[in-house]
C-alpha cells in the first residue's frame, strides 16, 4: 500500500512553536471535553430515539465470542495513537492529520447524537450460552445503553487508526499496514455480531471518515496555497 503524500508534508511547517505544541496535544486536550459531552448524553430514554435497525442485521447472528474483537478496540486505539505520538513528536509530520481526523469526526458524531438521538433494538432477549464470552457481553450490555449509535464511534476511530498506520512513513513493512486494516475490519464486524451496532452504523462511520478525510485534504491544500 503506497504512503499517502499528505503524511510526507503538512500545512503547519511555518506555524509558531507554541501552536505546534498545542496541535500535538490537541487529541489529549480534547479527550475530557469529549468524555464530558458523551456521558452527558447517556441515560436518555430510548423510546423517543430514531431506530436505525436494518434488514441486513437479521442476516448477522448474535455471537458473544466476538467480544474478543470488540475489546481489542481499546489497545488498538490507545496503542495506535501513542505509537504515532512517540514516532512523530519531533518530526511533527503526521500528528496534525491524526488530530483533525479524530477531533472533527468525533465532534460530528457528538453533534449528531445530540440533535438526532439514535438507538437499536437488536440485542437478544436471552443470551445463548457461550461460556465466559456470554458473561462478559451480558455485563457490558447491562450498563452500556443501546443509544448514540449512528455513526459508530467504535468503527470510526478504528478506521482512523488503520488509516494513519497504513499510510505512515514510519511503517516499513507491508504486513503491518494490512494488519492494521484487518484488525479494523475485525473490530467493525464485532460491533454487528454483538448487536452493539447496526450495520448501518458501521457504514455511516466509513462515510463520515471519507468526508472528514476529504475535509483534511481541502484544508491542507488551501493552507499550502496560501
Amino acid at each position: 500500500m503506497p504512503l499517502d503524500t499528505d503524511a510526507a508534508a503538512h500545512p503547519f511547517d511555518a506555524a509558531p512553536r507554541t501552536l505546534r505544541v498545542w496541535v500535538r496535544l490537541a487529541p489529549l486536550v480534547y479527550l475530557p471535553v469529549f468524555l464530558a459531552w458523551y456521558f452527558a448524553l447517556e441515560g436518555r430514554p430510548t423510546s423517543d430515539m430514531i431506530v436505525v435497525d436494518s434488514p441486513l442485521d437479521a442476516l448477522i447472528p448474535f455471537d458473544a465470542r466476538w467480544i474478543v474483537g470488540y475489546l481489542a478496540w481499546f489497545p488498538y486505539l490507545l496503542g495506535g495513537i501513542a505509537w504515532l505520538f512517540v514516532k512523530d513528536w519531533h518530526a511533527y509530520r503526521e500528528i496534525p492529520r491524526l488530530a483533525w481526523l479524530l477531533i472533527v469526526g468525533m465532534t460530528v458524531c457528538l453533534i449528531g447524537y445530540t440533535l438526532w438521538p439514535t438507538t437499536i433494538t437488536l440485542r437478544p432477549d436471552a443470551y445463548p450460552d457461550q461460556g465466559w464470552a456470554t458473561t462478559v457481553v451480558a455485563a457490558l450490555q447491562g450498563f452500556d445503553d443501546p443509544a448514540n449509535v449512528f455513526p459508530s464511534l467504535h468503527v470510526y476511530t478504528s478506521i482512523v487508526v488503520a488509516y494513519v498506520v497504513a499510510t505512515s512513513r514510519y511503517v516499513r513493512h507491508a504486513w503491518v499496514r494490512w494488519a492494521a486494516w484487518a484488525l479494523c475490519l475485525l473490530i467493525a464486524a464485532s460491533t454487528c455480531f454483538l448487536k452493539q451496532h447496526s450495520i448501518l452504523d458501521a457504514f455511516s462511520a466509513a462515510a463520515l471518515f471519507a468526508m472528514v478525510w476529504a475535509g483534511w485534504r481541502l484544508v491542507r491544500g488551501s493552507t499550502e496555497a496560501a
